[in-house]
């Protein structure tokens, strides 16, 4: 027998071994089945089959490969594709996720200002120096009145003549305005939000041609997807088209599954709005000025001096030798100024979004 012969006999044996195993065309299998098949057709396909879901082409103008989609509430999103598929040889990297409504704009607070206040000095620096000087030898006492305090007497101590040459007051000051941010209160009610608020999650998958025999592509390893997951076909299109697109009618009873059941869904490519920060400008000057007394007793009843102090402060040289015992303030200027809010705006360019079409096999029961 020569050699041409001896071929052609083992390559009709071959093919009686793929057609008794099922991997030929002789006898069809399931996509559900796996069949390794060592026998390659003609144009270098494998004859193994789809260890998955056999699914039909994209509609025209759809993404060429379908995906796995998870379709519900924002609560039950999953947070990432890895995973999904049980078995599948690497994991699934995130697609995109959807909202079937398009986010809302950022909602920027109002903004007002707090109104600014003069505030009395927060009581006296003593030193043991005279003329508030500092040097060798000096001391530096704090003679302190509480917190808010309203000028009325108060005897933070005692101190003694020694270490009372000379005193500072600060200067009487004023508490600018600052910005105030408040939320801007709806005056509608909400308008339901289409879909109960569902989102979308799609993940992509390993789609392989020629390995089913009565639809042209596999998903492999997507036989039964977890819960939530549809196989699904998806379009992108820029919102200011307006428009989704149509899927497939439903099949006729007994028919192939179609990719039938529409969503549309919105995804923000890049949306970099922002609301300006609360701002406050001056409108009109404060005009602050006090009147402080200090005094040798603990009841302001021995008075050692009274200086007014606007928005310079002083230092105060006692006329004798004399201890500290107590300060009392009044004002006689108490104007604060005013100011007008800023800000609160809306800044940025409009979002570019995407609309989303997406087409589905009807859930299996």
């Amino acid at each position: 027998m020569n050699t041409g012969s001896i071929l052609a006999t083992l390559a009709g044996l071959a093919s009686a071994v793929v057609a008794a195993s099922g991997c030929g065309a002789f006898e069809p299998y399931d996509c559900a089945e796996y069949l390794e098949c060592d026998a390659i057709n003609e144009d270098g396909t494998s004859n193994g089959a789809c260890d998955g879901k056999c699914v039909p082409l994209a509609p025209y103008g759809f993404a060429e490969e379908p995906m796995l989609v998870w379709i519900g509430p924002e609560q039950l999103r999953p947070l990432a594709c890895a995973g999904v598929l049980p078995g599948a040889p690497i994991d699934l990297s995130d697609s995109w996720t959807g909202h079937a409504d398009p986010p809302d704009a950022p909602q920027c607070p109002a903004c007002t200002c707090s109104a600014p206040v003069c505030e009395l000095p927060a009581g006296v620096t003593a030193s043991s120096l005279a003329l508030c000087q500092e040097g060798p030898g000096g001391i530096e006492t704090a003679f302190e009145a509480p917190p808010g305090w309203d000028g009325a007497c108060v005897s933070p101590g005692r101190l003694p003549a020694e270490r009372f040459g000379s005193y500072t007051i600060p200067p009487a000051t004023e508490r600018p305005c600052a910005p105030v941010s408040v939320d801007t209160p709806h005056t509608e009610e909400p308008q339901p939000r289409a879909l109960d608020g569902l989102v979308a999650f799609a993940c992509a998958g390993f789609v392989e041609e020629d390995l089913c025999d009565r639809e042209p592509l596999c998903m492999q390893y997507q036989q039964h997807p977890p819960p939530g997951f549809r196989h699904c076909v998806v379009k992108s299109a820029p919102i200011d088209t307006g428009a989704s697109e149509s899927c497939r009618p439903p099949a006729p009873p007994g028919g192939a599954p179609r990719y039938s059941d529409r969503f549309v869904f919105h995804r923000d490519v890049l949306d970099n709005r922002s609301c300006s920060p609360c701002t406050c400008a001056p409108v009109t000057p404060s005009s602050c000025e006090a009147r402080v007394s200090t005094y040798e007793d603990a009841a302001c009843g021995q008075p050692i001096a009274t200086t007014t102090v606007d928005g310079e402060g002083a230092c105060v040289d006692p006329p004798s030798v004399m201890t500290l015992g107590s300060l009392s303030a009044e004002w006689l200027v108490n104007s604060p100024g005013s100011c007008a809010p800023d800000g609160g705006a809306l800044t940025g360019s409009p979002p570019l979004r995407e609309l989303m079409t997406v087409c589905c096999l009807p859930e299996e029961s």
